[in-house]
């Protein structure tokens, strides 16, 4: 790893180490470290806790999958210790770094839009410091250059920020790897959801389409939070759901499992975009996603809802038709190859 003294891009990945499995925030991590070693750039990774895997600047002396979203704001504590030519901050926060150097921000909606959140009653209070630290944020947003991950993003960005809706790169995704399966034919009636088993990724609702269905679904996600792994494990035996629940599936066993399905169901409403989502159509199966998504920006529109109840209603539709063909067309736009190159434009003119 390049000194922090001499290094030309400080990359603010807050979550590095926790966020590399099952997530499309550690995607973009790993494909934006990929694009500037490919361009020969020498780049630091800052994080707030200590990665189990990587070298970092961090905070912390161990990796932390909890408190999220202060870890965005907390993080500019170690940015701070970083004097590059221009940070890339891939945790989508506006703290204050452009008076170190340019600052680069790739985000998803914030936290305190208007879009549905799993932050609802008592647990809005969890978001209290992002109102109190508003005001510094929307200085911050104001002096930097903001990307957005989706177009449903990038208008909760101006909305939060009271800036010009940014522009949009969407995240990269593993086409190539993911599309070796999409002609495989012996499919069977299924659904599969791919998500971190944690609370906000609203798992429930897969297990809820399957008992209204009575359709088999598989859930596949890194173990983030055991206590939903046990809620949700509860709900399908209570409701009888034929759903199976993975965690921590190696990629290739993850793949070889859609490999057998032919509808993937992404669960989660007011998700800024959804990797998998793509994923799924690169491999063969048709998405079912929420209206109020990013995700829905990407899909035909037939294939999109609005409550379970109307997922419920197309579901059996949906094991009757062969798209595979335009899925996985469709899907060949998001390449990690795209990415990197839109990315590019934006960081490269800062060095």
């Amino acid at each position: 790893m390049q000194s922090i003294k001499n290094v030309e891009v400080g990359v603010v990945a807050h979550g590095l180490g926790v966020r590399e499995v099952y997530s499309g925030e550690g995607k973009v991590y790993l494909t934006s470290f990929q694009m500037l070693e490919e361009k020969g750039v020498s780049y630091v990774p800052i994080s707030f806790g200590k990665p189990k895997k990587r070298e970092s600047i961090h905070f912390l002396p161990f990796s932390l999958p909890k408190f999220d979203k202060y870890q965005r704001i907390l993080v500019k504590i170690p940015a701070s210790r970083v004097k590059p030519k221009v940070f890339l901050n891939l945790s989508g926060v506006p703290i204050p770094l452009s008076r170190i150097a340019p600052h680069v921000i790739y985000a998803g909606a914030p936290a305190i839009s208007s879009l549905p959140s799993k932050y609802i009653g008592i647990w809005r209070a969890y978001l209290i410091p992002f109102y109190l630290y508003l005001p510094k944020l929307k200085r911050e947003a104001s002096r930097c250059e903001i990307i957005a991950n989706s177009k449903l993003s990038a208008k909760a960005i101006s909305e939060v920020y009271g800036v010009r809706e940014p522009d949009v790169i969407y995240p990269p995704v593993d086409v190539e790897k993911f599309g070796e399966v999409y002609a495989k034919k012996d499919r069977e009636d299924m659904f599969v959801t791919i998500g971190r088993i944690e609370r906000g990724k609203m798992l429930e609702n897969a297990v809820q389409l399957s008992a209204k269905t009575g359709v088999k679904g598989v859930i596949v996600g890194s173990l983030i939070e055991r206590d939903y792994l046990r809620r949700l494990t509860k709900l399908r035996d209570e409701i009888g759901a034929k759903v199976e629940i993975y965690h921590d599936l190696p990629q290739d066993q993850m793949i070889e499992l859609m490999s057998t399905a032919k509808v993937y169901f992404h669960p989660t409403l007011g998700e800024h975009f959804g990797i998998p989502v793509v994923e799924a159509m690169s491999a063969g199966l048709i998405p079912l996603v929420p209206v109020n998504s990013g995700a829905y920006e990407v899909v035909p529109k037939e294939l999109g809802y609005n409550s379970v109840e109307e997922a419920s209603s197309k579901l059996k539709d949906l094991l009757n038709l062969d798209m595979r063909e335009k899925m996985h067309e469709i899907a060949a736009g998001f390449s990690s190859s795209a990415f990197k190159a839109r990315l590019w434009e934006h960081v490269s003119k800062y060095l």
